[in-house]
C-alpha cells in the first residue's frame, strides 16, 4: 500500500523530469546549460535517495547512543561468510540519561562483535521474561564494540552494559 507520502515523493519526481525534458526539448538556451540542468537533477536525485533511509526508520550507524537507555527490542545478524556480509547488532532503546523515560525509540547499528553478541542475547532472554533492560554505556580499554567516529576518523571502541531496571517507587497513598 503506497502511502501519500511516497506517492506524494514520486509524482514530485515525475514533474521535476518532465520539468527538466521540456526544458531541453522547447527551451533555445544553449546546450551546456540544458547539460548543467540534467546534471543538477540528477544529483538531486541522489541525494534525495541517499537522504530517505533516515526518515523511513532505517537503524542508524552514528555512535550516538545514549549513555543510559532501555532496551526495548534487539536483533542479531550473525556474520556470514559464505554470503560475505559482516554481521550487526540492532538495538531499539530509549533515551533515559536525563532521568525520564522518552516516549521515541530510537533504533541503533553496532558492527558485530562476540562479546557484544553474548551480552545482548542474555538481555534479550530477560526481556522474553518480562524484565525490562537498563543499558549503560561506559568507554573502555577492552572494546566489546567497535563503532566508527565520524568526526575524528579513528574507532571508538565503546563497553555496553545491561542491567535489569529497577521497580518503579510509587509515592505512598
Amino acid at each position: 500500500m503506497i502511502t501519500l507520502s511516497i506517492a506524494g515523493l514520486l509524482i514530485a519526481f515525475v514533474l521535476l523530469a518532465m520539468l527538466l525534458l521540456s526544458l531541453n526539448l522547447y527551451s533555445s538556451w544553449s546546450w551546456p546549460v540544458k547539460a548543467g540542468a540534467i546534471i543538477l537533477v540528477s544529483l538531486f536525485y541522489l541525494v534525495s535517495y541517499f537522504s530517505f533511509p533516515p526518515l523511513l526508520g532505517w537503524p542508524t550507524k552514528d555512535n550516538n547512543i545514549p549513555e543510559r537507555f532501555r532496551l526495548i527490542a534487539a536483533h542479531v545478524q550473525e556474520p556470514d561468510k559464505i554470503a560475505g556480509t559482516d554481521g550487526a547488532i540492532y538495538l531499539w532503546v530509549t533515551d533515559m540519561t536525563s532521568g525520564k523515560n522518552s516516549k521515541v525509540p530510537r533504533a541503533y547499528q553496532l558492527p558485530f562483535n562476540n562479546t557484544l553478541h553474548k551480552k545482548v542475547v542474555e538481555a534479550k532472554t530477560k526481556l522474553n521474561k518480562k524484565l525490562p533492560q537498563l543499558g549503560e554505556i561506559t568507554e573502555s580499554d577492552n572494546p566489546v564494540a567497535e563503532v566508527k567516529d565520524n568526526t575524528q576518523g579513528g574507532q571508538a571502541s565503546i563497553n555496553i552494559e545491561f542491567f535489569d531496571m529497577p521497580d518503579p517507587l510509587f509515592p505512598e497513598k
